[in-house]
């Protein structure tokens, strides 16, 4: 799309131009076609190195050591030597790596040159910055799209997609560092219950209280996602296994404690904790997590169960240690 106004695109006493880099014509108005007595569609595209006379093109693409700016202000000898040359007066300067001229036929047209350079350049320097504000905003969208596409809108905290995005990832993080990577699964105690007793808006509190919990008790490191039903998981990179146990029954009692309108009893979550193992894979830490929260349920529910070693049956390890209230 032209950037010139259409009374300067048809002005034939200023010679306008933006030429590539190799002298190739990006743009041109009516006053620069006539020097390569050209029509427009044939202008573009054409190689103009050899309408330059005095200053050559090759000079003018060195002056200013190729960088953006002023390149040069003073008599152009454009045109075809072996034909017919004119003695112009005009300025070069080079933006984003193209180069620019204007020129004048008519002394009497110096004033409206210099305006138009003035104005191109503001045009120039407004474009960018609505670009750049343009730009900004499309990257908060997108930031805001992905981030909407990987959160549960009842709890606030992420959804599945988002889990099967952080699982490898964390889990090559800890393989590359060396660092420890924990994980445990959490499951509401009679959910079941609670909506056939207050209904599914009373359902709806208590997840979404949990999720409110969940974030609390978690850092901006950990991954907290609800993976489905009134279970959820979470991921504590650079965690020891003792640590990530302690921040789990925190979370349980907390929400034990928490008051849940129109519940009148306590809402509790039974919990398994796991340690990725050497060369352990993240959908095997996740099941043995899944294995001691199983334990959990079968041991009363409301307590926190870990499990220890992959190298060890789930029967024998997972019991290994507990926490009740």
């Amino acid at each position: 799309m032209p950037s010139y106004s259409s009374d300067f695109q048809h002005l034939l006493a200023v010679a306008a131009a933006t030429l590539a880099p190799d002298g190739r014509v990006i743009e041109a108005n009516a006053g620069f076609q006539r020097l390569l007595e050209l029509c427009a569609p044939e202008v573009i595209g054409a190689r103009a190195t050899a309408l330059f006379a005095q200053p050559s093109f090759a000079t003018l693409a060195q002056l200013n050591g190729g960088d953006d700016g002023d390149i040069y202000s003073g008599p152009l000898t454009l045109g075809d030597p072996m034909k017919r040359t004119q003695s112009l007066r005009g300025r070069v300067w080079r933006v984003n790596g193209e180069i620019r001229l204007l020129a004048e036929y008519d002394v009497d047209d110096l004033d409206r040159l210099n305006q138009t350079v003035l104005e191109l350049n503001s045009d120039y320097a407004s474009t960018q910055r609505e670009l750049a504000q343009a730009n900004l905003r499309l990257r908060q969208r997108e930031a805001e799209i992905l981030a909407l596409s990987l959160t549960d809108p009842l709890t606030g905290v992420g959804n599945r997609r988002r889990l099967d995005e952080a699982l490898p990832a964390e889990v090559k993080r800890a393989e590359r560092t060396g660092s420890k990577l924990c994980a445990f699964v959490a499951d509401l105690d009679h959910f079941k219950r609670v909506n056939d007793v207050y209904g599914h808006e009373a359902g709806d509190a208590v997840l979404a209280a949990f999720g409110d919990c969940l974030r609390r008790h978690t850092r901006a490191s950990d991954v907290a996602v609800r993976s489905g039903g009134e279970e959820f998981i979470v991921l504590m990179p650079h965690t020891e296994l003792d640590d990530a146990i302690l921040v789990a029954d925190r979370f349980r009692a907390s929400l034990a404690a928490t008051r849940i309108d129109p519940i009148t009893h306590p809402v509790t979550v039974s919990v398994g904790v796991a340690e990725l193992g050497p060369r352990e894979q993240g959908p095997a830490l996740i099941r043995r997590a899944d294995q001691a929260l199983y334990q959990a349920k079968a041991q009363g529910r409301n307590k926190v169960i870990a499990h220890f070693s992959p190298a060890v049956p789930a029967s024998s390890a997972t019991a290994a240690r507990s926490t009740t209230p």
